[in-house]
């Protein structure tokens, strides 16, 4: 039976990303892998995940270097975590040179738990992130603000010396 999406059961329900989840699954073996290999691996793979327009002979310019972006988006995510780590391999012997990642299975750390911790059930982000959010939007307004009243400095001073 379909449920509504503003009920709660839909607001508390969780979701997962499809392609973190692919590549979790991949790292989660004992091997470090390359964004490069990680990428090949899901193209080949679960090429479904991306969007038509990023894989196959009719890809659009830039198409690997934007799913190369997205993956590394999520490793990066994973590091803040403390989910996944990478090393610097130097290229000598089987592996080529670049970053290789891997999970660490380390856990949390402790600024990315607080980012997690939400005060209200339908709050889309995090404590941090909903600060960070709130005062952008107050240093919005204070701009807004602060470019009227330098306007109306402008024409006054204009008008004083006889320009307007």
């Amino acid at each position: 039976m379909p449920i509504q999406t503003d009920s709660e059961t839909w607001s508390n329900a969780s979701s997962e990303d499809s392609i973190k989840v692919e590549i979790n699954n991949l790292l989660g073996g004992d091997k470090a892998y390359s964004i490069k290999e990680i990428d090949d691996h899901l193209v080949d793979e679960v090429p479904h995940l991306f969007p038509s327009s990023l894989t196959g002979s009719d890809a659009i310019e830039g198409a690997e270097a934007a799913r190369q972006s997205i993956i590394t988006n999520i490793l990066e995510e994973e590091y803040w975590r403390s989910g996944a780590s990478f090393k610097y391999v130097s290229g000598d012997g089987d592996a080529e040179e670049g970053l290789y990642y891997t999970l660490s299975g380390v856990g949390f750390s402790p600024v990315a738990e607080l980012d997690d911790i939400k005060t209200d059930v339908d709050q889309k982000s995090g404590i941090l992130r909903s600060r960070f959010k709130n005062t952008e939007s107050k240093l919005g307004d204070e701009i807004a603000e602060l470019e009227e009243r330098l306007s109306n400095l402008e024409y006054r001073f204009h008008e004083e010396i006889g320009r307007y």
